[in-house]
């Protein structure tokens, strides 16, 4: 160090006089090392105002793409409310329609105004958490009300229905054919597929209660009540008689009415034309198909308006009252039969008030024009 900084002796002359003055290597090093702390302290704090400045920057721009992320976010949330919005008119529109097709077919028929309480709690999270989305979660909670309105009123329904039957001395269940359905197999479970929810139980209960009504409505149409010919002149019951010819006890399987010849044959019920030809025993006769195990029968006629295959309708015109076949006179012998055994004609075509009204309302639901085969 003493080669950068020798000693250095300065001479000065004042006012006549000599002074000398000596610069030592170790106050020049001080001097050095003074001024080298005071060049690198200005480095530091330059070094901190530069990074200062760059913090400052990248903060500016930091705030910039947050406020820049909250602007699309808002803008998000915007569609999504007008989504929202959307979505819940056309599901309110959706809903008044679906009022009034019920309407129709069950009647007034009105949704309670206390859903159930596990779906209500749903729907009160959905509105806390998302007010956005509370107008859906009122109209979940409307439709599933008036589902298990809707399953409440079709059960009803079915249970008329089923009465209706019985007083026809049948067994319902027996003409709708129902039975459990076969199913089994190895449990499989799959992943993700928990219970089902409380909304899913609720549709399946409408689902099946829509079927069973379906069902006993049907099978309620398909009974023969109304007049095969008019008037109803009756002439021999059901049951064992005389037989006619022979004198003999006899069962007699249907009703005999008289009436002239060519006198209109309607059909009891309506269904498809299984037979129109001559029967032994029956003279010409014709046979129709209602479903469900039933069928009626149309003997000793003098012409047919219908051949097999076709589908009519209850009450219209399938053959002519004539004398043909084992017949001592112009008369129409008509059967129901229910799964091949005879059964008395008369209870199905002297039903009561009561059950001809349920039968009407069940015949407009399903009024529509019937096509020939």
């Amino acid at each position: 160090m003493a080669r950068f900084f020798p000693d250095h002796e300065i001479y000065v002359r004042s006012g006549g006089e000599m002074r000398f003055l000596r610069i030592t290597t170790g106050f020049q090093m001080k001097l050095a090392s003074m001024a080298l702390l005071g060049v690198v302290a200005w480095l530091m704090v330059t070094a901190v105002m530069v990074g200062l400045q760059i913090q400052t920057v990248r903060d500016r721009l930091a705030i910039g793409a947050q406020q820049e992320a909250v602007s699309e976010s808002a803008s998000r949330v915007q569609a999504y409310r007008s989504s929202v919005d959307g979505i819940a008119d056309r599901l309110e529109k959706r809903q008044q329609v679906l009022d009034r097709m019920v309407e129709g077919y069950f009647g007034s028929v009105k949704a309670s105004a206390t859903p159930p309480p596990a779906p209500a709690a749903d729907a009160a999270k959905i509105s806390a958490t998302i007010p956005e989305a509370a107008p859906l979660a009122r109209i979940e909670q409307r439709q599933l009300a008036f589902a298990e309105t809707l399953t409440m009123a079709a059960t009803m329904r079915a249970q008329q229905a089923e009465q209706a039957i019985r007083r026809y001395g049948l067994n319902p269940k027996a003409l709708s054919g129902a039975r459990p359905i076969a199913m089994g197999g190895p449990y499989i479970p799959v992943k993700g597929a928990g219970p089902r929810s409380l909304r899913d139980l609720q549709l399946a209960r409408l689902a099946t209660s829509l079927r069973r009504l379906d069902l006993m409505e049907r099978t309620l149409l398909a009974i023969p009540n109304s007049a095969p010919t008019a008037p109803m002149a009756l002439t021999s019951g059901f049951g064992y008689r005389a037989d006619p010819f022979t004198g003999g006890g006899a069962l007699h399987a249907g009703l005999d009415f008289s009436g002239h010849n060519g006198q209109p044959i309607a059909a009891a019920a309506a269904g498809r034309v299984t037979h129109a030809g001559p029967a032994a025993g029956y003279g010409n006769l014709v046979t129709i198909d209602h479903g469900h195990g039933i069928e009626t029968r149309y003997g000793h006629l003098s012409g047919f308006d219908v051949k097999v295959g076709d589908v009519v309708a209850r009450g219209e015109q399938v053959a002519r009252m004539g004398n043909t076949g084992r017949s001592t006179g112009t008369h129409l012998h008509f059967e129901v039969r229910v799964r091949g055994q005879a059964m008395n004609p008369r209870p199905f075509l002297e039903a009561n008030t009561d059950v001809l009204k349920v039968q009407d309302s069940v015949k407009k639901r399903f009024a529509k024009p019937v096509a020939r085969g």
